[in-house]
Formats: C-alpha cells, sequence, structure tokens
C-alpha cells in the first residue's frame, strides 16, 4: 500500500512538473537542504554525528479567481548516530495524528531513513467577505513570538528551527470579514485517535493599536476559553497569550489548566532587536519534567514547557545586508534549567544560505550538562 502511495506522489509531482511549464495557473517552489548535526554530553569523545538532506515541493494550482488548490511535500532522508541509537526515532519521524495516515518511511534500516510527508492538501475558496479551507492547512491562532497557548491546533517545537512550515491539521475552517480589522472563525479538526478533534471558534477585532482575539470551544476532552492581544507599548511591542481548558466529562474537583504568556521586543537605532517572554503552565509537573527530551517531544498548547515558569530572552543584530547573528536563552526556575541557542545566518548568493546553530542545555543546580548539539546547514530555494 505504501509503495502504491509512493507511486502515485512520484507520477503526479512529474506530472505537475511538466504541466507548471506551460500553464501560468500553475506554480512550484521549494528548497533542498542539508544539514549536518554534532552532538555530545560532556566530552568531544561521545560525539555523535547525523545528516539530515531535507527536500520541500510546494505545488499551487489557481483554477479561478476564487479558487487555489495546494500540494506541498516534504522528504527527509536521515542518516547517522540519531537513526542508530535513539529508540523509537523511525516512528517518531513518520509520525501522523491526521485523519489520513500521510507519512511514510520509504527506506528504514538500522542506519538510514527516507520519510516523505504531505503535509498541505487543501482546497481554499475565497470570495467578498468568505474565506473557507478544506483539508490538511496550517492553523495559525498564535500572537506570541515563542510560546502560544492560543495556537491549539498546530502547536510547534520551537526548536525544531528546521521546520519553518510547521505541522498541519486535517481540517476545515471558515472565516468572515466583517471588515479590515475585524473576523469571526470557526475551525474543526479531526485526527485518526477517538478523542483526537478540536471545534472551536474566533473573533478577532482592533481595539485602539491593539490587535484582540477571543477564542472559545471544544479542545478533545475539555472546554477551552482563551484570549490574545498584539500591540505597542510606546515604541515597543506588547503581545500575549491566555487559554483555560476545563475538562468537561469531570466539571466538578477537576484539574483545569491555565497557560499563558506575555512578550515584550523591541527595536534599537544601532540594529539589535531584543525580545523577552514569559510563560506559566499550571499543567507542568516540575518534579518529572526535564528541558533534556525537548527536542523529541510533541508539545501541546496545554504543555508548552515541562515547568510552570519559564522564561525566555532574545537578542538578534544584522551585522550587514547579507550576515546576521542571533542569541536566544531559555530559564525556568526549577532545578535552574537553561537552553543556550546561539545562531548565525550567511546569505552566500541568492537563494543560498548558510547557517549554524547551537542548543546547550544545562541543570545547574546539580551542575548537569543535559546535551549539545552544533547544526550546520545550507539550503538553496528555488
Amino acid at each position: 500500500m505504501k509503495k502504491a502511495w509512493f507511486t502515485y506522489l512520484l507520477l503526479f509531482t512529474l506530472t505537475f512538473i511538466n504541466a507548471q511549464e506551460k500553464e501560468e495557473k500553475l506554480f512550484l517552489t521549494g528548497y533542498i537542504k542539508n544539514l549536518n548535526e554534532f552532538s555530545f554530553i560532556n566530552n568531544f569523545d561521545q560525539l555523535q554525528w547525523t545528516t539530515l538532506l531535507h527536500n520541500r515541493f510546494n505545488f499551487k494550482y489557481l483554477p479561478s479567481e476564487e479558487l487555489t488548490v495546494r500540494l506541498e511535500i516534504r522528504n527527509r532522508l536521515i542518516y547517522g548516530d540519531n537513526v542508530k541509537n535513539i529508540f523509537g526515532f523511525s516512528e517518531f519521524i513518520s509520525q501522523d495524528n491526521g485523519i489520513i495516515d500521510f507519512s511514510w518511511n520509504i527506506i528504514n534500516n538500522k542506519d538510514m531513513l527516507l520519510n516523505t510527508t504531505i503535509d498541505r492538501v487543501l482546497i481554499n475558496y475565497t470570495k467578498g467577505d468568505w474565506d473557507i479551507t478544506l483539508g490538511r492547512q496550517r492553523v495559525n491562532w498564535g500572537m506570541n513570538l515563542i510560546w502560544n497557548p492560543n495556537d491549539i491546533f498546530n502547536t510547534y517545537n520551537f526548536l525544531d528551527f528546521d521546520y519553518e512550515e510547521r505541522p498541519g491539521s486535517d481540517a476545515i475552517r471558515v472565516q468572515y470579514y466583517l471588515d479590515d480589522f475585524t473576523k469571526m472563525e470557526i475551525t474543526a479538526k479531526k485526527g485518526r485517535g477517538k478523542d483526537d478533534y478540536i471545534v472551536a471558534g474566533m473573533y478577532k477585532f482592533n481595539k485602539g493599536s491593539y490587535d484582540i482575539q477571543l477564542i472559545t470551544g471544544v479542545y478533545q476532552k475539555d472546554w477551552v476559553v482563551g484570549a490574545g492581544w498584539a500591540g505597542n507599548l510606546k515604541n515597543a511591542g506588547f503581545k500575549g497569550e491566555v487559554s483555560y481548558f476545563v475538562p468537561y466529562e469531570k466539571y466538578f474537583n477537576s484539574q483545569n489548566i491555565l497557560s499563558t504568556s506575555f512578550s515584550v521586543d523591541y527595536g534599537f537605532k544601532n540594529g539589535l532587536y531584543m525580545n523577552g517572554s514569559v510563560l506559566y503552565n499550571s499543567n507542568a509537573n516540575d518534579a518529572s519534567g526535564s528541558i533534556g527530551g525537548l527536542s523529541y517531544n510533541n508539545l501541546s498548547a496545554k504543555n508548552l514547557m515541562p515547568y510552570k515558569y519559564s522564561g525566555f530572552l532574545q537578542l538578534a543584530k544584522e551585522f550587514n545586508p547579507i550576515f546576521k547573528g542571533t542569541l536566544s536563552t531559555i530559564y525556568s526556575p526549577t532545578n535552574h534549567s537553561v537552553i543556550v541557542i546561539p545562531s548565525l545566518d550567511y546569505s552566500i548568493a541568492t537563494n543560498w544560505e548558510l547557517n549554524f546553530t547551537g542548543q546547550s542545555f544545562f541543570e545547574f543546580e546539580d551542575y548537569q550538562t543535559l546535551g549539545n548539539s552544533l547544526f550546520v546547514r545550507l539550503a538553496w530555494n528555488f
């Protein structure tokens, strides 16, 4: 069955590329990236090495002014120590919780994995004040810059920096615009699990200098209500989100969950950019949580970090139009846990980029180094 699906996708891709040359209504974009990861804990003699060849095809078809059809395919060839040494790695990579499993491990042996995933396949209809989308899509309700309690449909792992598109949901999304700054939205998502469904509505409007949204609905086994905002405090940006989850099967004596985040960002005249954020997560269990496994965790809007309190600080500087540096840190008072993420971006040529990113995990209470990784990525966009 998997081979049949793969053959179908290959034929569709080739047909699409051939048709693109003849029709202006067909478009193809994408990228090819080579990402090398070097990881160790304390000593370089423990060095682990893994390479990811990451390819993406984004197909778009415009049959009319009102309709847009999109198909986006993600291909990953991974080989090295992560494939050999991380238990359940291939299952984690191929995990797909949509109504239809659109993720296939084409090659899966002890040191190499080739995975193909369809993470976007949708039809969008836009006319007048209506915008309706059906299919696997990205439903982004987040307003904050790193932690998004309102992003109940497509929570993403911020450490997965190589996946800019972020996951998609099998959903129907209906948006109605009352004016340029006001809209109402209803979105319903269904996964393969019995309780894997979300039905929620959002009302978004502008008040003064702030964009404000109110959300409510059913999130799996919970009622959820929330709010988000984005605006300015004088010359600084000020954003925030709050979501409150209440189990609807056992309302009384239930464990309600509050997840909320705030951020302030500011750009200085010398080109330095600063962004700070805090997160409170009442669902976290400080005694059993750890930042060490965050890289391979599937986060949710109810559990964005393993600790109740977390802080984020980022400094970014554009040294010139083709060279930029960023230093990000995450801190939690639990075990004095720290993640340090330095990054350098260099534009080699048009559509060619080179990136160096580090991720180091520490718990200073017991002076533990939980892990270090250095990523070197070369990317070509087309």
